[in-house]
């Protein structure tokens, strides 16, 4: 066989495994979010679809989102147990009290903790700093935790978290960031 006609048929053989690993890897990532959601009691707070909405604004490709209050541990994790396919979670500011139970839910069921994302955790609360903590001893990456300029958005609870970029409105404009760069 002439030396053109291998070099080709290799860079057509390359090509193909190289479209096949891109085509997988595509379709292994989720197309679900489940959001667990900050305060939205107190005046200023944005209520749990209008934090779904922020991140739906951040998404190029769009997803199905189901938002739970920060204080809806229950039906987020009745998700979780009834999802047949691997998802995004993502625990934000309040919600981050409930990482460490998240976090094995999804080991439990055989989900990538590469999938969770903990946004701006309330680090002045001991045990939402402890519960972000013991997520990441359990396989949450680190750079998974985005923290804000402060204690109350995450500063410190961790070592090699992501930093929110900056936008406004502050703390609140973090989900859209999230979704602009991961999702």
């Amino acid at each position: 066989m002439p030396r053109k006609t291998i070099i080709i048929i290799s860079i057509i053989v390359a090509s193909l495994g190289l479209a096949s690993f891109l085509m997988i890897k595509k379709l292994q990532k989720p197309s679900n979010i489940l959001l667990l959601g900050g305060l939205d009691n107190r005046s200023g707070d944005l209520n749990i679809g209008q934090q779904v909405e922020l991140i739906n604004k951040g998404l190029i490709n769009k997803k199905k989102i189901d938002g739970f209050r920060y204080n809806d541990f229950a039906g987020i994790l009745n998700a979780i147990n009834n999802s047949t396919k691997p998802i995004y979670v993502i625990l934000f500011s309040a919600g981050a009290s409930k990482s460490k139970e998240i976090a094995i839910a999804l080991n439990q069921k055989g989900f990538s903790l590469n999938n969770m994302f903990i946004v701006e955790p309330y680090a002045k609360s001991s045990n939402t700093s402890q519960s972000v903590k013991e997520a990441v001893r359990l396989g949450v990456p680190e750079k998974n935790v985005w923290v804000g300029t402060s204690k109350s958005t995450g500063l410190g609870v961790v070592n090699n978290t992501s930093s929110t970029p900056n936008c406004s409105p502050r703390h609140w404009c973090s989900l859209t960031e999230l979704a602009k760069r991961i999702l």
